[in-house]
């Protein structure tokens, strides 16, 4: 485990401490007990993990600071301050890496004097490099004004997600599968013509085959009336 994610981080585990304590040690909180904010980082993850990016980003505040762990592996890695700098960080790299991603809470907890919903459970997906599902645990720390987000702290081992896709990795693996593509057209087309041409050499053969026997034919049908002629002349000289 990198150093930046040992333990989630320091204050990420005194906020999970201080949530605990506020609702009772080992209880999952009601989203009634912090005001219905729990319920909102909830539904903002569940949109989130059925692709509705704009629901996702709707919980923030236009100016909402985003703090994920750094490194190449984690998704929009580093800071990000505003809803766009987020839709262009985290969620681009998220569509380019991920077959599926999302965060699973399994408990979210609140501490309602310093405005904020501590979520602690795991990233889940499926990654584009790598093998296997990821299930990385984290813990997210969403802090409050009003009914806005206004900050998001991430606490995660960023080396447990298998990487992130880069703009030009994708051109570059979109320009192969067309290739690949244009390969494969190429190919039936070949095989198409190869056929055509078998099949005009056949009707051609065919042709020759049928004048040829044709000629027989009419050589024969010569003979057998030359052969009838004869045997007239044969006849009427007798009958003389």
């Amino acid at each position: 485990m990198s150093d930046e994610s040992s333990g989630f981080g320091q204050r990420a585990k005194s906020l999970v401490e201080q949530a605990k304590q506020s609702v009772g040690a080992g209880e999952t909180p009601l989203a009634t007990k912090v005001g219905g904010r729990a319920e909102a980082v909830e539904e903002a993850l569940k949109a989130f993990g059925q692709g509705d990016i704009d629901r996702f980003l709707e919980a923030f505040s236009d100016d909402v600071t985003w703090s994920g762990p750094k490194g190449e592996n984690f998704p929009g890695a580093g800071n990000h301050d505003g809803r766009d700098a987020i839709r262009e960080a985290f969620v681009r790299d998220v569509e380019r890496s991920f077959a599926s991603f999302g965060f699973r809470p399994d408990h979210l907890l609140g501490a309602p004097e310093e405005d904020i919903v501590v979520a602690v459970g795991a990233f889940t997906g499926e990654g584009v490099k790598g093998e296997g599902q990821l299930d990385a645990p984290a813990v997210q720390v969403w802090e409050f004004d009003g009914d806005e987000v206004v900050a998001v702290d991430i606490y995660t081992d960023s080396a447990a997600f298998p990487g992130v896709v880069t703009e030009q990795e994708q051109k570059e693996r979109e320009q192969e599968q067309e290739q690949e593509q244009d390969e494969g057209d190429g190919d039936g087309k070949t095989d198409g013509e190869g056929n055509g041409g078998a099949e005009a050499e056949g009707d051609a053969d065919g042709k020759r085959d049928a004048e040829a026997k044709g000629d027989t034919d009419g050589e024969g049908e010569d003979q057998r009336r030359g052969g009838d002629d004869s045997d007239d002349d044969s006849r009427g000289r007798n009958g003389g």
